[in-house]
């Protein structure tokens, strides 16, 4: 076990200086800059999109939307051509933090719970944990407030106002007609309870194209949606042999090809996606001029720490054969779901 200091909190604190900060936001620079991407990893958002780095401006994804025939042999055969590209285009958009802050309880805290937990201190290692810890704020807010329900507002002042998240990109694909019910990518479905989770998970998968559900995919669901269909099934099945466990992660009669992909930032989501994870694009780059991360002293007893980058998100295809989404009704008033 590492030999620990012998130094006071207030002794190593006092040792922490803004220009060891700076100086240790220059050094781990890149790690610093990834740190949100790694909050989403440890969040389990990343293990469910896909996240693209090195986007710079924009990326157009092209897909061609259009069919072709074999049929039995004959010299007459022929079709016009009605093909055309469409694409999609992920877009990522600068952002800026600039948060004063009081460094005294960062610092306290760190140098107690490195100790409780045997480790030793030095000031350098103190001032890398605390520009990794807010760092990880950026990511938290990524994580939690903007990949789902963001919605880009150039004069906002939050995280969710940067850039569109996926179910903002997906009702607007609802609202402009790309996604529809007779395009076959939505379906409408009444609320979800605990007495119809099971069979309407089951119709939207059913639903899915032929395509989907040879492939396999995931069924994006938010928690609640998800508890009902657990308690849904618990009340069905009981106690049965097979059903060693209630925490299904697979859709019954699904042959294991709808795994389901359920996230704490999408709570009240009343939009269900089955598509793949390939699908849910995050758009960043780690190398572009504007990302930086620092901390440095511009008031008295106050430390501002300053972090830049780029991010943006894009739903990749909203082709039926790739994507359906449904959307619940919302539970009359009442009705306890």
């Amino acid at each position: 076990m590492a030999k620990i200091t012998t130094m006071t909190p207030d002794e190593m604190v006092s040792k922490i200086t803004p220009e060891l900060l700076e100086e240790s936001c220059q050094q781990f620079q890149s790690e610093l800059i990834q740190m949100p991407i790694v909050t989403m990893q440890q969040s389990g958002t990343a293990q469910y999109i896909t996240i693209v780095p090195g986007v710079r401006n924009q990326l157009t994804w092209g897909e061609l939307d259009g069919d072709a025939q074999l049929a039995p042999w004959s010299d007459s055969n022929e079709d016009d051509d009605n093909s055309k590209i469409v694409g999609r285009t992920l877009v990522v958009y600068p952002g800026n933090c600039a948060k004063n802050f009081n460094p005294m309880p960062y610092f306290h805290s760190i140098y107690g719970q490195s100790i409780a937990l045997g480790q030793a201190m030095t000031a350098n290692t103190i001032a890398r944990k605390v520009a990794t810890m807010l760092s990880a704020k950026i990511g938290q807010h990524l994580d939690r407030d903007a990949i789902w329900f963001g919605k880009r507002d150039p004069k906002g002042k939050t995280t969710k106002d940067l850039f569109d998240g996926f179910d903002t990109i997906i009702l607007a694909g609802i609202t402009s007609g790309d996604i529809s019910v007779e395009k076959g990518n939505l379906l409408e479905v009444a609320a979800i309870n605990e007495t119809n989770a099971v069979d309407t998970l089951k119709k939207i998968w059913r639903a899915a194209d032929p395509s989907i559900k040879a492939n396999g995919a995931f069924m994006y669901l938010s928690p609640e949606i998800y508890d009902f269909y657990v308690d849904d099934y618990q009340t069905r099945h009981g106690n049965v042999p097979y059903n060693t466990s209630f925490d299904k992660d697979t859709l019954e009669g699904s042959r294991g090809k709808c795994k389901f992909a359920v996230l704490d930032n999408m709570a009240g989501s009343n939009l269900i996606k089955v598509t793949k994870k390939e699908n849910f694009l995050l758009g960043t780059d780690i190398n572009a001029q504007e990302n930086q991360v620092n901390i440095a002293k511009y008031k008295s007893w106050r430390l501002t720490f300053e972090y830049a980058g780029v991010y943006g998100a894009q739903v990749r295809t909203f082709s039926k054969q790739a994507f359906l989404t449904a959307r619940v009704a919302k539970a009359a008033a009442g009705a306890g779901a």
